[in-house]
This record gives C-alpha cells, sequence and structure tokens, in this order.
C-alpha cells in the first residue's frame, strides 16, 4: 500500500498536529509516548 504524502504548509499549527498524533495514535491502538510508542518511531 503506498500513501500520497501532502505537501507541508508553512506554518505549522501546532496544536492540530499534536491532536493528529494523538487520535492517530488511538486509532491504531499504539501507545503515544515510552519504548516501541508512536513520538520513540518518529524521532
Amino acid at each position: 500500500m503506498t500513501e500520497t504524502i501532502e505537501p507541508v504548509p508553512d506554518r505549522i499549527d501546532q496544536q492540530q498536529l499534536a491532536q493528529q498524533l494523538i487520535d492517530t495514535a488511538r486509532e491504531q491502538g499504539v501507545e503515544l509516548v515510552g519504548p516501541g510508542g508512536m513520538l520513540a518511531e518518529l524521532t
């Protein structure tokens, strides 16, 4: 499966980005922080 990457806006709404990360973690049933968490994978 391939995904299309959306262009990044000039200014990122940090609050919206944080909410999207939380929502995605909940939908996928993964932890957001900690070992193996979504944020660890992103960084």
